[in-house]
């Protein structure tokens, strides 16, 4: 059986390899890309939805530190990592069952969350933002398809 046929037969099994590369990769910063089909909403104002959209979420790792983005419109538009800096306080969220980090500005407050679940490959991520002169919390989720090899 060659490692292609493999991985299309067990998406999970992808992840979690793609997971240990990640880890061995160490500072040599390879970004993977994956695309997700997500919806939001605004829990503070009445649960307003966002239409939903297909994002691609990037994922790369240097040293032990994490680093995830999200790519889409204005609203899916969202970074966290584990990396503390002047400006951010990162934290990893990595564990048996998630892939994830969170940041939180010093001076503002604002966070920002993205994590995605190995088994089912779903994200959930969250980002702070100033709606409609309202700081809010903008929550979003949905699927995610592993890149074919």
């Amino acid at each position: 059986m060659n490692p292609s046929s493999l991985f299309q037969q067990s998406p999970r099994l992808w992840v979690l390899l793609a997971c240990c590369a990640l880890g061995l990769q160490g500072a040599m910063a390879q970004t993977f890309k994956m695309p997700c089909v997500v919806e939001g909403v605004i829990a503070a104002l009445e649960d307003q939805k966002i239409p939903s959209e297909k994002i691609d979420v990037e994922i790369q790792t240097m040293g032990k530190n994490i680093f995830l983005k999200t790519n889409g419109s204005k609203f899916y538009q969202v970074t966290a990592s584990s990396l503390t800096t002047e400006d951010f306080v990162g934290k990893n969220l990595n564990s048996a069952k998630q892939l994830g980090a969170q940041r939180k500005h010093q001076l503002t407050g604002f966070m920002s969350e993205i994590r995605i679940e190995r088994d089912t490959v779903t994200l959930y991520a969250f980002n702070d933002i100033v709606y409609r002169g309202k700081n809010v919390r903008l929550q979003f989720q949905g699927p995610c398809t592993l890149p074919t090899p």
